[in-house]
């Protein structure tokens, strides 16, 4: 798996889903990483730090979790009908 481009892997994961009846959302992940999930700020400085950390509340969080966060928020917003399918 570490040999597959990014491409290729995202092909083999909708073929693998497909196979098993699951459903493969395209999301736009620019910003995700420098966007704090819970306020929607920006931060430009982020550089290598491990932890985000809002500017407004001062709450920390992992930075690939709340990348993962952020993708999965921007994910609900762009396909309504994902809603459905988790309430």
């Amino acid at each position: 798996m570490l040999t597959l481009s990014h491409y290729r892997f995202k092909q083999f994961l909708k073929h693998k889903a497909f196979e098993t009846n699951k459903v493969v959302i395209d999301v736009n992940e620019a910003y995700t990483s420098k966007t704090v999930s819970w306020t929607g700020e920006i931060i430009h400085n982020l550089g290598g730090a491990k932890f985000i950390k809002s500017p407004t509340d001062g709450r920390v969080m992992p930075r690939d979790l709340n990348g993962a966060r952020g993708i999965f928020l921007r994910a609900l917003v762009d396909t309504p009908s994902l809603c459905e399918c988790i309430c």
